[in-house]
């Protein structure tokens, strides 16, 4: 208003306000676009670097139940080419005792842990909730936060060389 009341003053001056008063307007909208940008960003950043560590945890867990062999179908058959047996219930403990230990619970919150463990191969598959540090204060559909899934899968194979 003041400005405008500069115009109505001093007419001469009208359009040096004027441009002034554009220039103002358009300072505050840029403001406003990058304000917006970088908020998206942070948001982004969250969500990736929680699924990377979902990602980190899963693999981890994965080849710690691929080390869970099959020692007795081991010793009793030996080693031949292709996969080494599993013992698919110490792969799964092996994987469950894993994610306890670098506490992925702990950094996701809300995370559902499913592992399948056969006599070949070991799968974990991670699912949590992140919550966005701005887009769920804003968004009412992000309120609860964006689920998150990670899998790997880990098996076990003789190489000779």
């Amino acid at each position: 208003t003041s400005a405008i009341d500069g115009m109505t003053r001093q007419p001469e001056i009208a359009q040096q306000l004027f441009t002034a008063m554009l220039i103002g307007m358009a300072l505050i909208e840029a403001l406003c676009i990058y304000t917006l940008v970088v908020t998206l960003v942070i948001d982004v950043t969250a969500l990736f670097l929680a699924r990377k560590d979902l990602i980190a945890a899963a693999d981890g867990a994965a080849l710690a139940g691929a080390e869970a062999l099959d020692e007795e179908q081991i010793y009793t058959d030996g080693v031949s080419a292709g996969p080494l047996p599993l013992d698919p219930a110490a792969a799964e403990e092996a994987a469950r005792d894993y994610l306890a230990q670098v506490g992925a619970g702990e950094q996701v919150p809300g995370l559902a842990v499913e592992v399948r463990a056969t006599t070949t191969s070991v799968t974990v598959r991670l699912t949590g909730i992140v919550e966005l540090p701005f887009v769920s204060d804003v968004t009412p559909g992000a309120a609860g936060g964006v689920p998150v899934t990670a899998s790997a899968t880990a098996s076990t194979q003789v190489v000779s060389g």
